[in-house]
């Protein structure tokens, strides 16, 4: 009987331990199940958060999209219209930050708002156009940039390779070099598909760096574009380097123009400026040259703008770029800064 006693004991010691163990094993599986739902849970407020500020983001553009405003009006226009949306936006724990940012005209940066996309030089435009009228100008340009005359000119060899139709090379046997050999793909023996691309030309980032590093400090992505006119350059939105490399003037020489085209109140992207007439602007653009004919450029804003607008909800952050024309209103391509450039 005795003997009887003791094993049952020992078979309860035994269970003992075997629920406890099961215990503990569905335990550990409910913390993982548990901080995996949390994990996906937070993944989905992350997506719906990111959404939101897309949308946010999107009321910038389509704001901008209104002919009626003018460049300089867009930091005032997105505060008012921010305020609008924070007023209906509420979350379960009450109110929710909510704004946009359309701001910052003419400036450049993260989020440059509204910018004459035909103030900027169509590199392909120009490439594939007039070889000579090409180099011209970027000689022009890079000169003014106060790079190096050996980095310049490879540079634009290495530009003209990359978007004509032939594989023969232009230029020395040092601008010529195969990019197999220096790791990098290419020429394209085409036009250029996405701006970024021209970081991949022969020479291109020695530039830059000389660029930007020297006294003006230089950013060529507010220079180029392989969008808007393929002609002729805006006069009232591009950069007073831009305006002397296309012109044929002397470094400094479109200082007092840059100041004219102003207006009264000295002010970029305001009503005032379109006071400024034709005749005025291409005589104080075209004072020094003799040689540049007026169809190359307009004394307009032009229609086609880039409009940079930053969205956010809740501290979550979305940049949304786009090319709209706005007579008549249109977004003719939209894109996530974050994601690409263009």
């Amino acid at each position: 009987m005795r003997r009887v006693s003791i094993h049952l004991r020992g078979n309860r010691g035994v269970a003992l331990v075997i629920v406890l163990w099961a215990v503990s094993l569905i335990s550990v599986a409910m913390i993982g199940l548990a901080g995996l739902l949390q994990r996906q849970l937070g993944q989905e407020v992350a997506a719906l958060q990111n959404a939101r500020a897309l949308l946010v983001a999107e009321s910038g553009v389509q704001m901008a999209l209104n002919p009626e405003l003018f460049p300089a009006d867009m930091e005032a226009a997105s505060r008012e219209l921010s305020a609008r949306l924070q007023e209906g936006w509420r979350g379960p724990r009450g109110g929710v930050e909510v704004r946009f940012i359309v701001d910052k005209y003419a400036e450049g940066g993260a989020e440059a708002g509204l910018t004459g996309e035909e103030g900027k030089m169509n590199l392909n435009a120009l490439l594939l156009g007039d070889r000579n009228k090409a180099r011209r100008i970027l000689t022009n340009l890079f000169s003014g940039w106060e790079v190096n005359a050996t980095t310049s000119s490879m540079v634009i060899d290495a530009l003209l390779d990359w978007t004509d139709e032939d594989d023969m090379t232009t230029g020395t046997d040092e601008a010529t070099e195969d990019y197999a050999r220096i790791g990098k793909s290419g020429p394209r023996n085409g036009p250029f598909l996405r701006i970024e691309e021209v970081e991949q030309v022969r020479g291109w980032p020695e530039l830059v760096k000389e660029a930007r590093e020297g006294p003006r400090g230089v950013d060529w992505r507010k220079k180029f574009t392989i969008f808007g006119s393929t002609r002729q350059l805006s006069l009232m939105t591009a950069d007073e380097d831009v305006i002397e490399a296309w012109l044929d003037l002397r470094p400094g020489t479109a200082a007092n123009f840059m100041r004219a085209r102003l207006g009264p109140d000295l002010i970029p992207g305001t009503q005032d400026d379109l006071a400024l007439l034709p005749a005025t602007a291409a005589t104080a653009a075209t004072a020094t040259t003799a040689t540049t004919a007026t169809n190359q450029f307009s004394t307009g804003w032009g229609d086609l703008w880039r409009v940079t607008s930053t969205g956010s909800v809740g501290g979550v952050k979305r940049t949304l770029v786009a090319l709209i024309s706005r007579n008549p209103p249109k977004v003719h391509s939209r894109w996530v800064a974050e994601e690409t450039g263009r």
